[in-house]
């Protein structure tokens, strides 16, 4: 494979362990620096992959992600770093980088995230976005659990992804990893991630939220919207839901998921296959391990079974179900 990666950090030994790994795995046009200044000239020729230590001595890592973006929109960037708080992740964030690597760096993880970038770029150059889908969640893994394997159709389509989260969850847990999480899964999904700052569980249905909202629609212009159902148990879920009515006032097509905390006046009347994609929708929920391990509602059993369930209003199979309140 001759795609071109760059690899930056002021450890040889990470250097010689990382271009070991991805030479053996094929990747063959592997560069190496431990220079800052080095590694802001190699920015002259083009490069399919930069993997970068956040905090180098003459190099900040997140400053030099955003020179790249700017220069190579399409070139994939990959922080590394020992320790990840909330501020740098959010700054990483602003860059629109492809994720993180946790140091010390798991082979595995490594050759996984580089797969996934390269494929995205295959599937950018063949397929041009037919649609743009955006879907809003109050926290990090709501839009996964309510319409992940939709999101799935949607990439497979060519769509372009869109995903926009509220909150960074801190109610449920460290942030910095819900928002790692929440980075991993979009990376899956090759979705553009749009992280809000509004309180968790304090959510509104009021200007601050309406903003945020409309904010990102008018930066991503989206044709379809999905978003949480007014007929749900959890606060912020349900004012989500009337601020994106009011947000999305302007988009062809709205519709709500199902969540966990939906009620029994969750009234769907689209269920879409998902069938083909389930395998996936489970891959981008174990993303969030900070849920995983201690949410039931999670266990990849009942995300299958509920699936099931809804299947039967559509001839059987694997179902998530819609309500549509905006449709072409």
């Amino acid at each position: 494979m001759n795609n071109k990666i760059l690899i930056v950090d002021d450890d040889q030994d990470i250097l010689l362990i990382l271009e070991r790994w991805l030479k053996d795995s094929g990747y063959t046009n592997v560069k190496t620096t431990d220079s800052g200044g080095e590694a802001i000239a190699l920015l002259k020729q083009e490069w399919d992959l930069i993997v970068s230590d956040i905090f180098l001595p003459d190099l900040d890592g997140i400053d030099y992600a955003q020179l790249i973006k700017e220069k190579y929109q399409a070139c994939g960037v990959l922080l590394m770093t020992g320790s990840l708080s909330t501020d740098v992740t959010l700054r990483a964030l602003d860059t629109n980088i492809d994720g993180f690597l946790s140091k010390p760096v798991n082979k595995e993880k490594l050759l996984s995230k580089v797969r996934e970038h390269l494929r995205k770029i295959v599937s950018s150059s063949a397929v041009s976005p037919k649609q743009k889908v955006l879907a809003i969640g109050a926290h990090p893994d709501d839009v996964e659990i309510g319409c992940g394997g939709i999101l799935v159709n949607h990439r497979n389509n060519g769509d372009e992804i869109g995903i926009l989260t509220l909150s960074s969850g801190k109610c449920g847990g460290d942030t910095a990893l819900r928002i790692k999480e929440s980075m991993n899964a979009a990376a899956i999904l090759q979705a553009k991630l749009f992280m809000g700052d509004l309180e968790d569980t304090n959510i509104s249905e009021g200007a601050e939220t309406i903003e945020t909202i409309s904010r990102v629609i008018q930066e991503f212009e989206p044709d379809i919207v999905y978003t949480h159902s007014k007929n749900d148990s959890h606060q912020d879920h349900r004012n989500c839901y009337r601020a994106t009515i009011v947000s999305a006032r302007s988009v062809k097509e709205l519709q709500s998921y199902q969540s966990p905390s939906s009620n029994i006046h969750f009234m769907p009347s689209r269920f879409v296959d998902i069938s083909k994609s389930i395998t996936e929708k489970k891959d981008l929920i174990s993303c969030y391990r900070t849920q995983t391990t201690k949410c039931r509602y999670l266990k990849e059993s009942l995300i299958t079974s509920t699936a099931e369930y809804w299947g039967r209003y559509a001839g059987f199979g694997l179902v998530e179900p819609l309500e549509v309140i905006r449709t072409t």
